[in-house]
């Protein structure tokens, strides 16, 4: 049972990697398929399995073989050991699939907020934000 739970793991953090990449463009996060950035070819169902397809392509597109970044692999390999920590704290359970659930959510917003510099403290966001004199939501 603890395979299928990283397995299901894996397969949640690919999802994440689309919403991570898709949600801060405004972007759908059901179409178009999945697609090389660089190329825009439409990737086939052996270039889409979790952290398998990352290792055995080297990190690179299969068609124009430009790198897939790494954060792609982490966040797939991370959540996976994510949902087998919870599974070994909370077993087959509503908490672990409550926790998976927040988890997956916390997993999401931390990496978009990383890539696109969004932060709570001062001296944090975006360099449009500070350009337009705005810092802790007011306008300078």
């Amino acid at each position: 049972m603890t395979l299928i739970v990283v397995v299901f793991g894996l397969a949640v953090g690919s999802f994440l990697n689309v919403c991570i990449d898709r949600l801060p463009r405004g972007q759908s996060i059901v179409r178009p398929r999945s697609h090389c950035p660089a190329c825009n070819t439409t990737l086939a169902a052996r270039d889409l399995v979790p952290v398998l397809s990352y290792v055995l392509l080297r990190g690179s597109c299969r068609y124009c073989s430009a790198p897939i970044p790494k954060r792609v692999l982490l966040v797939e390999v991370g959540t996976g050991l994510l949902f087998l920590l919870l599974w070994s704290l909370y077993g087959p359970s509503l908490y672990f699939l409550l926790a998976a659930l927040a988890a997956s959510v916390l997993v999401a917003v931390l990496v978009i907020g990383f890539e696109h510099r969004v932060g709570l403290g001062r001296g944090h966001g975006s360099p449009e934000t500070k350009r337009k004199g705005i810092r802790d939501g007011v306008r300078r």
